[in-house]
């Protein structure tokens, strides 16, 4: 039996060779995607959405030359239908493949997906994406699965809260977030019953690259994923937004990791820095925010410090978490994961922070060692079931990973957040370069491995 990685692996396959051919892995993803709803748009409830000439049926029913051009004209003409979630995937769209080959292999691949339930192409979608953002020159960068789960379990949005996130990806935060709170109201909430008709959860989310954001429409798609808003995604930029009529969030949940950072260089026009600046500004008094932040807007001078010192002094930031080298392969960004709240009066600021490092003696994790809730567990309880960072903790000492420093230490480290007190007794930093590069040296051999199995 074929398991959901299977499938996602059987669905990425094609695109080796043609990235060969001069198609990038994010182009072939999106011709996947607009194919993908062109087959399922019945058992996904959307046919009707669609002009009655474009059907799977047709298409595949149609000679190769001919099959080519009615594919081009179906996409061009999606993005004109009156349903903005179906137009937003279609948005401007145009093939990338070069011949009519190209599309019918990627047709002949989705017969994969036949015997799939339609409740589960979700899951199976956010796996293909993650391997898609595995694949060298990648645009995507989707943080672990894991990881966005302990986000949002620690934040615990609710069904009545405002939640946000100013750089959506592929939009596996808000995805998460939504299945939360289905879960904990214990049925699905697109079903309209009479308890729950017009209660749908409250999401803005908004994602710059044309590319993720269709990639997110139809992650949310696939997922059930239906706020208040007709598109949970939208395409745009958040730091364009006039923040006077950006409305205020309880909830922030954001990975400001981009997949260009390769360096520990900050420019004062860093995206990273100034987003920061955008989540802190938009909670709303009492709101709790998680994000993601590269290690180079930690431990900079500059504007970066000036930006930390006003979290500081304007929020509550109560916890971070030292994340693992390697989690965001191939894209070489150290992060860390921070957990605030906004005072509910102005007086109220950072007194004390909890570190947890999750980093020091611990395995690089790359493409084929991946990050779990199993590696997480011990941080989640030892942040506490309280989501404001409140409950009681005690620190674990010097040769503990569970540390506490007050605000007068951290203003003596020009307010730095990349702490680490713990030495790594098996290796040094060249070790760890090295091990590195082992690393680098295996994916590519498997890799290669990969390429000759296709070939052969």
């Amino acid at each position: 039996m074929n398991t959901f990685v299977d499938i996602a692996q059987k669905l990425i396959t094609p695109a080796t060779m043609m990235h060969k051919d001069g198609i990038p892995i994010h182009a072939y993803v999106t011709e996947l995607t607009w194919l993908l709803f062109l087959k399922i748009a019945p058992a996904l409830g959307e046919a009707e959405h669609l002009p009655t000439v474009y059907r799977w049926e047709a298409l595949i029913d149609k000679p190769l030359d001919e099959q080519f051009e009615y594919y081009q004209t179906f996409i061009k003409e999606m993005g004109e239908v009156p349903e903005p979630n179906i137009a937003g995937i279609y948005a401007y769209a145009c093939t990338a493949f070069k011949r009519p080959e190209q599309l019918a292999q990627v047709i002949t691949t989705l017969a994969v997906v036949d015997a799939v339930e339609i409740e589960d192409l979700g899951e199976i979608y956010e796996i293909l994406l993650e391997k898609c953002a595995d694949e060298d020159g990648s645009r995507l960068l989707i943080p672990p699965r894991s990881l966005v789960d302990t986000m949002v379990i620690l934040t615990q949005p609710q069904l009545s809260e405002s939640i946000q996130d100013p750089l959506a990806g592929t939009a596996s935060v808000i995805v998460a977030a939504d299945q939360y709170i289905q879960l904990i109201h214990d049925e699905p909430l697109d079903i309209p019953t009479q308890k729950n008709r017009n209660e749908k959860p409250d999401i803005i989310a908004v994602e710059p690259d044309l590319v993720r954001q269709r990639l997110a429409l139809m992650n949310c798609l696939l997922h059930h994923t239906a706020p208040i808003q007709q598109v949970p995604v939208r395409w745009g930029d958040s730091l364009l937004s006039n923040l006077q009529r950006w409305p205020q969030a309880d909830v922030i949940l954001s990975t400001l990791i981009f997949a260009s950072e390769s360096t520990d260089e900050l420019d004062k026009h860093d995206a990273s820095l100034a987003l920061l600046q955008h989540i802190y500004q938009t909670l709303k008094p009492g709101g709790r925010a998680a994000v993601v932040l590269p290690d180079k807007v930690l431990k900079a001078w500059g504007p970066a410090q000036q930006v930390r010192s006003t979290l500081l002094e304007t929020c509550v930031l109560h916890t971070v978490l030292r994340l693992p080298h390697g989690i965001f392969y191939p894209h070489k960004v150290q992060a860390h994961l921070l957990f605030f709240r906004r005072g509910q009066t102005s007086d109220e600021k950072t007194e004390k922070v909890w570190f947890y490092d999750l980093r020091t003696d611990l395995p690089i994790f790359g493409q084929y060692l991946h990050l779990t809730r199993d590696d997480l567990r011990t941080f989640e309880k030892l942040y506490g079931e309280e989501p404001l960072g409140q409950a009681k903790r005690h620190d674990e000492g010097q040769y503990g990973r569970w540390r506490c420093f007050n605000r007068d230490s951290l203003a003596k480290q020009d307010d730095r957040l990349d702490i680490c007190w713990l030495q790594d007794e098996n290796a040094t930093t060249n070790d760890n370069q090295i091990a590195e590069e082992i690393w680098e040296v295996l994916d590519q051999t498997m890799s290669d491995l990969e390429a000759l199995v296709d070939i052969l």
